[in-house]
């Protein structure tokens, strides 16, 4: 429908590709260790990217699972093999009910549960339902994945009363909705995109109005670390000027791949975001 060639395929994987190799270099000196991804339409999407020009010698492998979702995408994780060690993973589905009655299905939420540098770490990998038909007529839905959140860090502090957790993912919601703030209150985690959207700033723009849809939480025990353990140092936007346009009405947005039909040949409708850790 959106008329997509080899050619404008190659160029995504190498945009994406080349924003993925970038996110935290300047602070760290290296790649990310792990990445949270939505909108993958398969397993083969995901091989391509890592095999594309900017990321091959990054070492990545990823976890995946076909969801339900009547868009037919999911969210996956990358990390690097060197840096992460999978010990465990699965995905949860997420139970919607349309007005009539019917199955409503929508993406999966993912955890990967592996010893990230020597220490244990359960990353949980969320792309929550859209505000497409307005933000309170599908509150419900993220609300519902919030909640599935929720029996999942149950179920981990169950077996592991402190354990380290990161959720991360588009949530469709700011900081400041309920389904973020409930888990925040609920499970003691600290969400630090809280403080960075401003009227100029955010990780997706939607008619001239910044949110910050793209989060990560974190378990408040990464402020809690001894010398041998992983602790928060930052997180931030990525939002360099090469994702984003640089002249005209929308300047400072983010250089899209498509604006409805059109082809434009960016990187993304979102910023990434990321965060630090330091030991």
């Amino acid at each position: 429908m959106k008329n997509w060639t080899p050619k404008r395929y190659q160029n995504k994987l190498r945009k994406i590709g080349y924003a993925i190799s970038n996110i935290g270099r300047r602070e760290t000196g290296k790649h990310p260790a792990l990445v949270g991804l939505a909108e993958i339409e398969n397993a083969t999407v995901i091989k391509d990217l890592m095999a594309s020009k900017h990321l091959k010698h990054c070492n990545y492998d990823y976890i995946h699972f076909d969801s339900l979702d009547e868009r037919g995408i999911d969210v996956a994780l990358l990390y690097d093999t060197t840096a992460f060690k999978v010990l465990d993973s699965e995905a949860f589905a997420v139970s919607l009910i349309d007005d009539d009655g019917t199955p409503d299905y929508t993406r999966d939420v993912l955890l990967v549960s592996g010893i990230l540098d020597n220490e244990k770490v359960h990353v949980i990998v969320n792309h929550w339902s859209s505000r497409r038909e307005g933000e309170k007529e599908t509150e419900f839905k993220r609300l519902a994945s919030s909640e599935k959140v929720s029996e999942i860090i149950s179920s981990i502090k169950q077996n592991e009363e402190h354990a380290k957790i990161i959720v991360i993912g588009d949530f469709n919601d700011t900081p400041q909705n309920n389904s973020l703030k409930r888990l925040v209150d609920e499970f003691d985690l600290f969400n630090p995109m809280e403080t960075l959207r401003s009227f100029t700033r955010g990780s997706v723009k939607h008619r001239r109005q910044w949110f910050t849809f793209d989060q990560i939480l974190v378990s408040t025990n990464f402020f809690k670390s001894s010398k041998n353990e992983f602790e928060f140092f930052k997180a931030n936007i990525f939002d360099e000027d090469f994702l984003k346009l640089f002249k005209g009405p929308f300047k400072g947005s983010p250089f899209r791949t498509y604006v409805g039909p059109k082809y434009k040949g960016g990187y993304s409708d979102h910023f990434p975001v990321y965060m630090i850790l330091k030991k």
